[in-house]
């Protein structure tokens, strides 16, 4: 498949490609989806003309709850054009089930295969995928479509043991690897303990999905450095949502994962919907184009990040999106100042010392949060606790509640019984006192 070379789109023609996109997604969603048909109704637009991306803000957004609520009205094709159902994460509440086309497969392809391009892949990559492509979760088959139409060797191993994936790693020369930065990180020590030449292997690309292995600053923090010390590889930051059926990888630049205009178009907006300056952190709100089964226009995903839209070292001059600093449920409210769990993360990966934390949050009052930070010390305890006190005040203006813990008790934080994915933050605000 012949991939456009994004690189080389000006500015004008990335927002031809906005506008054209728009027009069609408008009056696509106004003529075959049953919320949105009602939607622009009563938000007194006319189901022809689309308003201008410049007027965008004449359309209400919608969130989650909505979609929970009215998912059937969303559905833009009979039920016999259905060829895939896939659920979200769950990780805000009750999975969402959410349905594709034929034509929608070969979309979520198109944009993998183009966010992988900005990673540097090509048709001479063998890539291992360390993702489920069962479960009803859409990212492992995602993923492998996409890989597919780049013309790589994909090998299916999964979220297997590290057992299997070392012995797949001894037998097949690959060049890139898709996974959770956790379970590469630990792939990485479980090597180590091995004696196992991770390094000398070959695997020189790590697509990281699901988790942050960058700060705000793009800076690449601990895990992330871990990943890359242990299998000699370049790390790529990821960010996508089901139901978007889109993602955004960024370049080997690393400074933001890169918007593809013929297939998504985000806004990053403050609590009363107004857009935020560039470069500032406000909740992504994204808008699908060619999307056929379901598609979203003004959908607040509940994550928080920044929007650049100066040109990148690569030579893209398309959007780019920050690093996720947390959910709009993880926001956090201390006597007057508002912060994300991040902001305590980079502090605490910033100190060598600190082996492993977890941060919880409990409802102090209905206008402040209490923050407790559960922290496994390597060395004195009291010395290590003091430094953190003192980062944690100039950089978060904060001083949250320091105790010491075993890193077997954070395990069982980070880790509960049946979790998907490793957590640092614990929110138990919602708990009775």
């Amino acid at each position: 498949m012949r991939i456009q070379p994004e690189e080389t789109l000006s500015p004008r023609q990335i927002e031809d490609r906005q506008r054209e996109a728009w027009r069609e997604a408008y009056r696509y969603a106004a003529a075959r989806s049953p919320f949105y048909r009602e939607h622009f109704r009563r938000a007194g637009l006319s189901l022809r003309v689309p308003p201008s991306l410049e007027r965008l803000a004449r359309i209400p957004t919608i969130d989650k709850a909505i979609l929970s609520e009215q998912t059937d009205a969303f559905l833009c094709v009979p039920p016999q054009r259905v060829v895939d159902i896939v659920t979200t994460s769950g990780s805000t509440g009750r999975p969402l089930v959410w349905r594709l086309t034929d034509a929608d497969l070969d979309r979520l392809g198109r944009n993998e295969c183009l966010s992988f391009t900005c990673a540097g892949l090509t048709a001479d990559d063998t890539v291992i995928l360390a993702v489920t492509l069962d479960r009803c979760f859409m990212a492992g088959m995602a993923y492998f479509l996409g890989l597919r139409q780049l013309g790589c060797a994909v090998v299916r191993v999964g979220p297997a043991t590290p057992v299997m994936h070392l012995d797949i790693l001894r037998r097949v020369s690959a060049t890139a690897i898709v996974g959770v930065p956790s379970f590469l990180g630990l792939l990485a020590e479980k090597a180590a303990e091995e004696n196992f030449g991770l390094a000398s292997l070959g695997v020189r690309k790590a697509v990281c999905i699901g988790e942050p292995v960058r700060h705000e600053d793009f800076s690449v923090n601990r895990l992330g450095q871990a990943i890359e010390t242990g299998w000699n590889a370049r790390v790529f930051s990821t960010y996508g949502v089901t139901e978007l059926a889109s993602s955004l990888c960024e370049c080997s630049a690393g400074l933001g994962g890169h918007l593809h205009p013929e297939l998504l178009h985000l806004e990053a907006l403050d609590d009363a919907g107004r857009p935020v300056p560039e470069g500032q952190v406000g909740e992504l709100t994204a808008t699908t184009f060619g999307v056929e089964a379901m598609p979203l226009i003004r959908y607040r995903t509940g994550d928080f990040a920044a929007l650049f839209r100066g040109p990148c070292p690569c030579g893209r001059r398309t959007l780019r999106l920050g690093p996720i600093l947390g959910r709009k449920s993880q926001k956090l409210k201390v006597r007057g100042s508002t912060l994300f769990p991040a902001t305590l993360k980079t502090v605490l990966d910033g100190v060598p010392e600190v082996r492993s934390y977890a941060i919880l949050a409990r409802r102090d009052s209905p206008l402040s949060d209490h923050i407790e930070v559960r922290v496994a010390f390597a060395g004195d305890s009291r010395k290590i606790s003091e430094v953190l006190r003192e980062r944690f005040q100039g950089t978060a203006k904060v001083s949250p509640q320091i105790t010491p813990a075993t890193s077997e008790e954070i395990e069982a934080l980070q880790l509960p019984h049946g979790a998907r994915k490793r957590r640092y933050f614990v929110d138990l605000r919602g708990e009775q006192p």
